[in-house]
């Protein structure tokens, strides 16, 4: 082994033993639909894992993104159900070292909030609250229509000098099962 390759495969030793095999997956406990005039408001809790390779990741300046991904669907009788509404909410969770807090940000509503402790930041990563989903007009009256959705947690952005070295580990994508039930009407 030449000297040169050595060195490389000593720099990479800490990025390859540092992550570990695989993660723990996110679980919806629960989900709900509100009624507020015409429009349906989703609300969920998810509980995303607080592992050790998402706290390692935060800590060397990685982001992490999570998402609540909400399909609405027309249940049709002879033939396959027609998506109405498909969204994603997004929001993305960053440790501050000057401030020792982490900053969990709202992508739609540019919103932050900070916490002391990465746990606190994943239960409010979790809780979605009054999410305007569709609007009664959307609706056909006589059909009926079924909801579903999933959450799911990645990697965001990395800092520059480690997307040099590692732009083939994006192994991060981590998904919920749907969670599903008939839209109230």
């Amino acid at each position: 082994m030449s000297p040169r390759s050595a060195l490389f495969a000593l720099l990479l030793l800490p990025l390859v033993a540092a992550e570990p095999a695989r993660a723990a997956d996110p679980k919806v406990e629960s989900a709900w639909v509100n009624v507020r005039g015409a429009v349906f408001e989703v609300n969920a809790r998810t509980v995303f894992p607080a592992d050790e390779r998402v706290r390692t990741a935060l800590e060397a300046g990685v982001t992490i993104d999570f998402d609540l991904q909400a399909v609405v669907e027309k249940k049709n009788r002879y033939w396959l159900n027609t998506t109405l509404v498909d969204v994603i909410l997004r929001r993305s969770l960053a440790w501050n070292a000057l401030a020792q807090r982490y900053l969990l940000k709202d992508e739609h509503s540019g919103q932050q909030r900070s916490f002391l402790t990465l746990e606190e930041a994943l239960v409010a990563a979790g809780e979605v609250v009054d999410w305007p989903v569709v609007v009664e007009p959307q609706l056909d009256p006589q059909a009926t229509y079924s909801i579903r959705v999933r959450a799911g947690y990645r990697r965001g952005r990395l800092p520059a000098s480690l997307s040099v070295l590692m732009p083939w580990s994006d192994g991060w994508n981590r998904r919920s099962k749907w969670y599903k039930w008939t839209l109230p009407r």
